[in-house]
């Protein structure tokens, strides 16, 4: 049950930082990059379908993303590296828990984003921590804690499998 409430929380949360970073992007002339394909990737797909929490930006990064995604792995580095400095919003739905390296990663959002950037984080809680992740997927490395900009110094997230948790100075990357 508390679950299914997390979940139902990190939907409406997604929903409004989408809606936020869209405004953000056009207030500051930006493209809108979202990570993570708005089509799929819920634990419950159904429920994106019939109430999406978010639509694709001007760039949609996905590794097996739908036809209007960029389908990339978000760990190839040299990919990020076509990104101008400062040039987007960067906006992701917890897709970065897939990351190998989240700090050269947070690193690469930094940059690009020039610190314009929020994550609705990803599936929480002590089910999901220890067994549940396994059932959606095994290559999953950390949980990701939401973050605003606007609002939070440090990212947060836990390795899943080391379970340390890593809280980094986002502007300081």
């Amino acid at each position: 049950m508390i679950m299914h409430l997390r979940m139902i929380r990190r939907h409406f949360q997604t929903k409004k930082f989408y809606s936020d970073a869209l405004q953000i992007s056009k207030v500051k002339g930006k493209k809108l990059v979202v990570i993570g394909d708005p089509c799929r990737g819920t634990y419950f797909r159904f429920l994106s379908k019939y109430f999406p929490n978010c639509e694709h930006g001007d760039v949609t990064i996905d590794l097996y993303g739908c036809s209007d995604c960029n389908n990339m792995n978000i760990n190839d580095m040299d990919v990020w590296s076509k990104f101008d400095d400062n040039s987007c919003v960067i906006m992701e739905t917890g897709t970065i828990s897939y990351s190998d390296d989240i700090k050269q990663l947070l690193k690469e959002i930094k940059r690009i984003s020039g610190g314009d950037f929020l994550s609705s984080g990803s599936t929480q809680g002590y089910l999901w921590e220890y067994f549940l992740y396994k059932t959606y997927d095994s290559k999953l490395n950390y949980i990701i804690y939401p973050f605003d900009f606007r609002n939070n110094k440090n990212h947060k997230s836990k390795n899943l499998k080391t379970k340390e948790i890593l809280e980094l100075d986002f502007m300081k990357l």
